[in-house]
């Protein structure tokens, strides 16, 4: 009777050893199956820029809107995809994002050179540096003499003269345009209208936006600000000409290869966002 028991015990442990190779096989599958769900959701495209890039395109070249397909990504085949689940079209007639950031940087040189001809009439190309950067078609402007007054945000008359050279370009391409004030890190003296140099960038850069939204009828959607103060130099502030630099304004007209999915639309139009922010 104990030998029967001894010799069952000993089948059963034989047993479950035999078996023991289902856990780990188990535990592979699971961490393979983990490892293709990483390597899917990272290949996905951001249908919204997509989309926001596609209507970009068409209105710039005057045709009807062109299909978009997303490029192959970590697994061959992956699709532009959104939370809604919805997809573009990828035919043969579609084109890479590769192909669509070449046509983006081109449309924002054809802004640029337009730009730098209004600028050119009204003699104030020496005041603005133009860049075609990779966020957009970035426009500085050097407030000193041309914007405002030192330690001021009331927009002076060649200042004025200038916006309305920009915003005729602006207006032939619906991108979003931020307006960035920017300050040396002289403290501001006490009494004055503006506490810190928060205040005076933000004011400075508010006031532009309000002059292109109010006067030069640039759509309200389009339009955010944002003061930065003295933490974006663009020269140490060790000497006068170097904080004469730091003391700027630039317009930035967002790539639509960059810029974010535009917010649903209501009835109401909102006031253009004011934003404060730290670098």
């Amino acid at each position: 009777m104990a030998a029967q028991r001894r010799k069952r015990g000993g089948e059963e442990a034989e047993h479950e050893n035999h078996e023991r190779w289902l856990l780990t096989y188990a535990d592979m599958i699971t961490l393979l199956m983990v490892l293709f769900v990483v390597l899917f959701s990272i290949s996905q495209t951001d249908l919204a820029k997509f989309a926001q890039l596609r209507e970009g395109l068409a209105s710039s070249f005057g045709t009807e809107t062109p299909a978009l397909k997303g490029s192959s990504g970590v697994l061959q085949g992956a699709k532009v995809s959104s939370s809604d689940n919805s997809q573009l079209d990828g035919g043969s007639a579609g084109i890479t994002l590769e192909q669509a950031a070449a046509v983006e940087h081109q449309k924002l040189d054809n802004v640029k050179d337009q730009v730098e001809n209004q600028l050119q009439k009204a003699g104030l190309q020496q005041q603005v540096k133009i860049e075609n950067k990779q966020r957009g078609l970035v426009i500085t402007v050097l407030t000193d003499d041309v914007l405002f007054d030192l330690g001021r945000a009331n927009l002076r008359p060649e200042g004025q003269a200038l916006m309305d050279g920009l915003s005729s370009a602006i207006n032939t391409i619906p991108n979003q345009v931020v307006i960035e004030g920017h300050t040396d890190n002289q403290p501001i003296r006490g009494g004055g209208q503006f506490a810190t140099n928060w205040e005076l960038s933000t004011a400075r850069a508010t006031t532009v936006l309000r002059y292109l939204l109010d006067h030069d009828h640039v759509a309200a959607s389009r339009l955010s600000a944002a003061g930065y103060a003295d933490q974006r130099p663009l020269a140490p502030n060790d000497t006068p000409e170097h904080k004469q630099l730091n003391r700027r304004v630039e317009i930035v007209v967002v790539s639509a290869t960059d810029q974010p999915a535009p917010l649903a639309t209501t009835t109401t139009t909102a006031p253009a966002e004011l934003k404060e922010t730290t670098p």
